[in-house]
């Protein structure tokens, strides 16, 4: 074979096998990138399936905060709401303590309270204050105050000075030491956390 035949034959190789292998590096590389994008996509959906939970899950979290902030604020309002009626019958009731305290009837009540009160305090002396307009008519049934004692042991009857209340009295040692308080106010603070349940059950669930 002559010279020019075989290097011809040569190059020929060359070229078919370098055009090959350039063919495979493009298919490769073409591979490669279809990957690289498919790749890429992928990430790019992840991401964005990520960013529509995290905005749903803030959504949710506002949404729920939101609901809480709602149901407090309706709570405290309902809270407030029920103090307010609980609140307006107390002032009903001082209402009614105030027309009481002007009719026949409380007159005799107010001698069996100072003598109840007198007896609870159990002392030889005491001294027994109320308003003004009560003093006077305690003053004016003092014996018989004292005969409704008489029998617990000798007792000696004062008044002392005149004080705030809407009625009732309030008994006490000579040295103001020692006091029963009869008042309507002392009562209505004493028994203020049992009526007001009472009150609370009466307007909410209904007398039973």
């Amino acid at each position: 074979m002559p010279v020019e035949k075989g290097a011809q034959l040569i190059a020929e190789d060359i070229l078919k096998e370098a055009k090959e292998r350039a063919a495979r590096i493009i298919r490769d590389a073409k591979k490669e990138t279809h990957t690289i994008l498919d790749a890429a996509n992928l990430s790019a959906r992840e991401e964005e399936e990520r960013e529509v939970k995290e905005a749903r899950a803030r959504g949710e979290h506002i949404h729920e905060e939101t609901l809480a902030k709602g149901r407090m604020k309706a709570k405290r309002e309902i809270l407030q709401k029920r103090e307010e009626l609980i609140n307006e019958v107390f002032k009903k009731v001082e209402k009614s303590l105030r027309e009481y305290v002007s009719s026949g009837k409380y007159e005799r009540d107010l001698l069996r309270i100072a003598v109840s009160a007198s007896k609870k305090l159990g002392f030889d002396k005491i001294v027994i204050q109320a308003n003004r307009r009560d003093l006077k008519l305690l003053e004016r049934n003092k014996d018989r105050i004292a005969r409704e004692l008489d029998g617990e042991k000798s007792i000696s009857i004062s008044f002392g000075e005149p004080i705030q209340t809407i009625g009732g009295v309030k008994v006490g040692a000579p040295d103001g030491k020692i006091e029963i308080d009869e008042t309507f106010e002392g009562r209505m603070r004493r028994e203020f956390e049992t009526l007001r349940v009472q009150v609370a059950k009466v307007l909410f669930e209904g007398s039973r």
